[in-house]
């Protein structure tokens, strides 16, 4: 059994479904995908279609919540966070339903991203978006930050974190910093699939919590 994370997706589909490919994912192990799923890339839908096809052959897949899936969820009921969504990748993923109009992406999906849990903690591990708070209260209930949170050194609480390591997404990193965190307590994964003409960006990168290795898949969507 292998316990894999990918993050930040963003609509490219044939990057996921050859990242799939590279890992040899079986029945067997278990798939992260922490958020950002849809928006940006061109096939949106194809990558909610992927996950459906996995789920339902049998393959152990969990989805969280990211904050372009929130985004898209609030477009439904707040016309100034549509217009936002729509600008910041959501035009994107409404073509991929070959439609202009979000209310006509059949409920499947809506309800799909809706399901969607903030986190996961397991395997001494806390699966997230963005990150989270740790300088406050309760920072399991602070969803804000588990989709926005960018600065770390202000968040970071190495007593609250003890032996536990997170591994997020949401702010792109370089790839070879990516593969230098292995020793860390934070893990971001995310190299900025979208991100166009830059060699140190542009790949979805699949992270194997069980022997640590890190795999890139450079984007076939552009």
């Amino acid at each position: 059994m292998n316990i894999y994370v990918i993050s930040d997706i963003h609509g490219c589909n044939k990057t996921f479904k050859q990242a799939l490919k590279t890992i040899k994912l079986t029945k067997k192990d278990h798939l992260y995908l922490l958020g950002d799923l849809i928006d940006r890339g061109p096939d949106s839908k194809g990558v909610l279609d992927t996950v459906f096809l996995l789920k339902d052959s049998g393959f152990q897949v969990t989805c969280l919540m990211g904050n372009h899936e929130l985004m898209f969820l609030e477009s439904f009921t707040d016309i100034e966070k549509k217009i936002k969504w729509l600008k910041n990748g959501g035009k994107k993923t409404t073509e991929s339903f070959l439609t202009t109009d979000s209310t006509l992406i059949p409920e499947k999906y809506i309800d799909f991203i809706k399901s969607f849990p903030f986190y996961i903690e397991k395997y001494d591990h806390i699966l997230v978006h963005a990150g989270i708070n740790m300088t406050i209260k309760k920072p399991f209930e602070d969803h804000n930050s588990m989709l926005w949170v960018r600065d770390w050194e202000k968040i970071y609480d190495k007593s609250w974190l003890k032996n536990r390591i997170i591994i997020h997404g949401h702010s792109p990193l370089k790839k070879q910093l990516i593969s230098k965190q292995i020793t860390s307590r934070v893990i971001n994964i995310d190299n900025g699939c979208f991100i166009k003409n830059d060699q140190d960006y542009g790949s979805l990168c699949v992270y194997n919590i069980t022997n640590g290795e890190f795999a890139f898949i450079k984007n076939l969507d552009q």
